[in-house]
């Protein structure tokens, strides 16, 4: 069962329960006060009648008390009355009444519909002794303190309504905020009750979500349909390049095999793009990891900063590991490219220890507070690339995606570097 209707808004529920709260505990401590305002009114007339009953017991055990004596001492104030019971069965100064006839020795509280009696019985010894109090005046005391509490607390619950307005105003413009500023970026019809911030926000997020979930379907589209369209020339360029390399001299044998080499990783780079848009690792096999290195640093012939990097590949021939050889070639390519373009490195060196493929340099490092972002596109933190690399969207790029790729795979990329000491990152995966 709702507490609170669903048809409000969410300011009018947050005022609601904000207010419903205050007037719970306006009542429970109201109630609280009022209970113990009477509890404490009875004990204080029940004590006040007991110190009546034993001073008109001191009296009544004197020998002079007798006939209009005990007429006289017993006729008390309009709320107090007093009646001696005696030994021989007489009632001074009248009957007693119908109420206290039969009552035990002790305290009682006797009501009626028309007053709140408290007695006290006695014994002396000349007989029962019978003291009677009427409290009205206290029980209408008692009633007007309620009254009060009920004044108080209804103005307590009015000003917690008008201090709950401003709080749910607070509290809900934040939403009111985030639901405009959603609805400007993904605009769209909004709900048939444009007051109610929930149902406004959730149409907001809706929106967005459909928005980003249209963005990754045409992302997906664009690589599977590049992929499609590029393979077929690149089949027919592969085609007509191993013809060509038939009849081929040694010299131009070799740059056709490297053009060959090249088709390859072209087309082995749309395959591992639709892995990453469709966030799918492929198949592991084995492979051998000795050739896989090779491949990957012949792959950077040409490229700017390899020409004085000298490499050395220390991984020992035959040694071979589970992956999917495309996406450890590209991190590789990437971990080497990054050594040669941007570290200022002298040496490049990849071996296989224990703790996976490491690939180090004897460049820059990095400072300390660049290695938590080195894995961040487009952080160049420590990065001393050429003025004309500058005008490329591409810097910073190779590190986010060998980490992409690693991350895609199960594998493990990290990186270990210091600023004048060099760098070595670290490729954690299983081997064979």
């Amino acid at each position: 069962m709702r507490l609170i209707p669903s048809r409000l808004n969410l300011k009018q529920r947050v005022i609601l329960a904000l207010t419903a709260l205050v007037a719970l505990f306006v009542i429970m401590q109201g109630s609280l006060a009022y209970l113990s305002m009477v509890e404490q009114e009875d004990e204080l007339v029940d004590e006040l009648v007991l110190a009546e009953a034993r001073r008109l017991a001191t009296r009544v055990g004197h020998d002079e008390f007798t006939g209009v004596q005990a007429t006289a001492l017993l006729t008390l104030s309009p709320h107090f009355s007093g009646w001696l019971a005696g030994n021989d069965g007489k009632v001074s100064p009248g009957p007693l009444p119908v109420a206290l006839r039969g009552l035990p020795v002790g305290p009682h509280l006797i009501k009626d519909s028309d007053a709140e009696l408290h007695a006290y019985v006695m014994p002396t010894a000349d007989g029962l002794l019978y003291v009677q109090y009427n409290a009205e005046q206290h029980e209408e005391k008692v009633r007007q303190f309620g009254f009060y509490l009920i004044g108080l607390g209804a103005l307590c619950i009015v000003l917690a309504a008008l201090m709950a307005r401003q709080i749910a105003s607070i509290v809900v413009a934040p939403l009111e905020r985030l639901a405009r500023l959603l609805g400007e970026w993904a605009p769209g019809t909004m709900p048939a009750d444009e007051r109610d911030e929930e149902a406004r926000l959730l149409t907001a997020f809706r929106r967005v979500q459909e928005r980003f979930e249209e963005g990754i379907a045409h992302e997906r589209e664009f690589v599977a349909n590049a992929r499609h369209e590029i393979r077929t020339p690149l089949t027919a360029l592969r085609t007509d390049l191993e013809m060509l390399a038939l009849n081929a001299g040694a010299e131009l044998q070799q740059r056709l095999q490297r053009a060959i080499t090249s088709v390859d990783e072209i087309a082995g780079a749309l395959d591992l793009a639709h892995t990453l848009a469709q966030q799918r690792a492929q198949n592991a096999e084995p492979v051998d990891l000795g050739l896989c290195i090779d491949a990957a640093w012949a792959s950077l012939a040409g490229v700017a900063g390899t020409e004085g990097l000298g490499f050395s590949n220390r991984v020992a021939p035959g040694v071979s590991v589970v992956a999917d050889r495309h996406a450890l070639l590209t991190i590789l390519r990437n971990l080497i490219r990054n050594a040669a373009e941007h570290a200022a490195a002298t040496n490049c060196t990849v071996t296989h220890t224990a703790r996976g493929i490491e690939v180090a340099d004897d460049g820059v490092g990095i400072a300390a507070a660049d290695l938590p972002l080195v894995f961040d596109r487009y952080h160049r933190g420590r990065r001393v690339d050429a003025p004309d690399q500058a005008l490329h969207g591409e810097r910073g790029l190779g590190l986010a995606i060998a980490r992409q790729i690693a991350d895609l795979n199960g594998w493990q990329l990290t990186v270990e570097s210091s600023a004048g000491r060099g760098t070595c990152f670290i490729l954690g995966l299983n081997s064979a």
